[in-house]
């Protein structure tokens, strides 16, 4: 395939939590990480995101030990260790998100820590506000590749207790879409939105989607749901609403695959692109798929595309999308409770009495 002159290859992957999540202490992400340090990522994969000269993630958890206590389990849940920046560096990430609703989950000095580590491992993060400090101002990423000057925003529109929202609200981010569009910058957006296990997104993501794009945004990235969604490219411009998990230790079947998205960019069009489905094993590493699973993956991403296309009046399509997510949620309790019954003798007995007073510390607002 050829393209115009001057074109840059990007690639965006989905969630990286490089913790034990609260159903997987002992024996989820950050355990696998501690054996198998930088190798825990498969050569294939490493070899893909390599070939790209800008690599995007959301990092879904703080990589530091600032405040780390061992013996209580709110301190090491959803918490990476701070090495994991450089290896995420050395598996070929340029960019990483920050903007979500867990980065402040261990406090204001552990979110901070995780910029320092990231920058200190040769990675730029956006979302984290004015000077990676999480105060109030945009962050904005400046990249030069193959003649592309390129902008990298990041959001967040979650509102749940340890989100920040990237610095700036809807409407300062699209003025600084704006702004950046008239400074000749090819502007991309990595927003982190939408509802959990839902393979779609919203009517009012779809519309921000919109207004990103005419603000002069050439790309927009998701993430925040678990689970891939549709792919909207039109006029040289992409629109991706999830991209699902790349490294996490969920159970629930839907977040156990995701896509690895590959693009070409010419001028400020996007003038290829393409996925790679991938799975997530036992250990929680993603890898390539082939055979008939690959071929059902990539009907399900299809499917998943084709949902966008929909001719369905707003009101319908709203009524569908809330009762769908209603049940999903419903299931994903269930299945989460039945994992931590199934696994409790995994967990080291000092979390246990700890497990039991979750649901009381959440209803107490400590948690």
């Amino acid at each position: 395939m050829r393209y115009l002159a001057n074109t840059t290859k990007i690639a965006c992957v989905g969630d990286i939590m490089c913790g034990d999540s609260f159903y997987a202490i002992g024996h989820g992400v950050a355990s696998s990480l501690e054996r198998l340090k930088e190798n825990f990522l498969c050569s294939e994969i490493v070899e893909l995101l390599r070939s790209h000269e800008l690599v995007m993630g959301n990092v879904e958890c703080v990589l530091s030990d600032v405040g780390r206590a061992d013996h209580t389990l709110r301190s090491i849940q959803m918490r990476g260790r701070p090495e994991c920046a450089g290896y995420l560096a050395d598996w070929g990430i340029t960019v990483a998100h920050v903007a979500n609703n867990h980065i402040l989950e261990h406090g204001y000095g552990a979110a901070r820590d995780t910029v320092d580590q990231l920058h200190n491992a040769g990675i730029k993060t956006v979302g984290s506000g004015r000077d990676g400090t999480f105060e109030p101002g945009a962050q904005i990423a400046e990249i030069e590749c193959s003649g592309h000057s390129i902008s990298v925003i990041g959001v967040c529109f979650s509102e749940e207790k340890y989100a920040f929202n990237g610095g700036s609200n809807l409407d300062e981010t699209i003025e600084t879409i704006k702004s950046l569009y008239l400074n000749d910058r090819v502007v991309i957006v990595s927003v982190h939105w939408g509802d959990e296990f839902i393979d779609r997104p919203s009517f009012e993501q779809r519309q921000i989607a919109q207004e990103f794009i005419n603000a002069g945004a050439t790309l927009v990235i998701g993430h925040h749901p678990h689970v891939v969604q549709g792919i909207e490219h039109r006029d040289g411009r992409l629109v991706a609403y999830s991209m699902g998990h790349f490294i996490f230790d969920s159970v629930i079947e839907d977040t156990r695959w995701s896509i690895i998205l590959s693009l070409t960019i010419s001028g400020r069009d996007v003038v290829h692109w393409e996925y790679v489905p991938i799975i997530l094993n036992e250990e929680h590493h993603p890898l390539f798929v082939t055979g008939d699973r690959k071929k059902m993956l990539v009907r399900e991403v299809n499917r998943r595309c084709d949902l966008l296309k929909t001719d369905m009046s707003t009101k319908l399509y709203q009524d569908q999308y809330h009762s769908d997510l209603k049940n999903l949620k419903n299931r994903a309790k269930r299945r989460l409770r039945s994992e931590l019954l199934t696994e409790i003798l995994r967990i080291n007995p000092l979390f246990w009495p700890q497990i039991l007073y979750r649901p009381i510390q959440r209803r107490r607002g400590i948690w």
